[in-house]
């Protein structure tokens, strides 16, 4: 690790050829870990500069994403009792943020999505942040940015399952 930029040597300990795969896992898991950690405090600074509590801020940042859900798919995603989903959906409609509307495939259910200009939300929760995230890639080449949007995805994959997974029994 070179500790004047803090970002890792890009060839092994006698400076040539690539590191070990083992070397560098352990360095995925760990900075993995940190950016778990950082994405975390993120999200309570943003929720708070929003107003809102994180887990309604959670909520809102989940319909950016995945657009227009029912409260079940809410439930599930954010691992939330339905009847919690109920009062942050409560909460966003009395901030105008969301609104309920009949789902377009199953008139039983209903369907909650952002209201127009709730996105604006986001700009004022990270300002600056879209910035200093497009600067950053600038220096990578698009193979660059094509190979990192697809580990992404598969990291997101793989955190859908690991989250979907149901614990053992009598452990929660």
């Amino acid at each position: 690790m070179d500790t004047v930029s803090g970002t890792a040597e890009p060839h092994g300990p006698d400076g040539g050829g690539p590191r070990p795969r083992s070397e560098l896992y352990t360095e995925l898991q760990n900075d993995g870990q940190r950016l778990a950690v950082g994405l975390v405090r993120l999200l309570h600074r943003m929720s708070e500069r929003s107003g809102m509590n994180p887990t309604d801020f959670q909520c809102y940042t989940l319909l950016r994403v995945s657009g227009s859900m029912t409260p079940g798919e809410i439930a599930d995603s954010l691992r939330l009792s339905t009847g919690s989903v109920t009062g942050v959906i409560d909460r966003m409609e009395a901030r105008g943020l969301v609104e309920r509307a009949p789902h377009p495939l199953d008139r039983r259910k209903i369907a909650v999505r952002l209201v127009e200009g709730a996105e604006r939300l986001a700009a004022r929760t990270a300002p600056g942040m879209r910035e200093v995230m497009t600067a950053m890639h600038e220096d990578y080449p698009a193979e660059d940015l094509e190979v990192i949007v697809g580990w992404l995805n598969q990291v997101n994959a793989v955190l859908d399952e690991l989250v979907a997974q149901r614990p053992p029994h009598g452990t929660g």
